[in-house]
C-alpha cells in the first residue's frame, strides 16, 4: 500500500479527533462518561483538551510527512502503529487499574485499525 495514502488517512483520523477534543471537550466527556460530578467537568474538559492538542499533534506529523521517500514514511508508520499500540495497552490498563467499569470500544478499534493500516503499509 502507498505510504502517503496511508500517512494521509491516519493523519486525518487523528486530526478529527484531536480537533473534536479541543473544540468541544466537555461534549465529549458527557458522551465517554456516565456521571461526572459537577466539580469535574471543567477539569476533565481541560485533560480531554489537551488528549486532543496531542492528536492533532501526532496527526499533523502524519500529514506532514506523507511526501517523505517510502523507506522514511515506513519509519513513521510503525512509529505511529507502535503509538497507537500504546494508547490502546493504557486504555485497557485503566479497567485493569479500576479507573472505570468499562472498557472504551470506540477508541480501542480506532487506534486498532490504525495500528493494521501503519503496519500493514510499512512492512508490506
Amino acid at each position: 500500500m502507498d505510504t502517503n495514502f496511508s500517512l494521509t488517512v491516519i493523519g486525518s483520523i487523528l486530526s478529527l479527533i484531536g480537533v473534536i477534543f479541543i473544540v468541544i471537550p466537555k461534549v465529549v466527556n458527557e458522551k465517554t462518561m456516565n456521571d461526572l460530578p459537577a466539580d469535574a467537568v471543567d477539569s476533565s474538559a481541560f485533560f480531554r483538551s489537551a488528549n486532543g492538542g496531542l492528536g492533532l499533534a501526532l496527526g499533523l506529523v502524519a500529514i506532514y510527512c506523507r511526501d517523505l521517500p517510502p523507506e522514511f514514511a515506513k519509519t513513521v508508520l510503525l512509529s505511529l502503529g507502535t503509538g497507537c499500540i500504546v494508547v490502546n495497552l493504557v486504555l485497557i490498563s485503566g479497567k485493569i487499574r479500576g479507573f472505570g467499569d468499562e472498557l472504551p470500544i470506540p477508541p480501542i478499534v480506532v487506534f486498532t485499525l490504525i495500528t493494521i493500516l501503519a503496519y500493514y503499509t510499512a512492512l508490506v
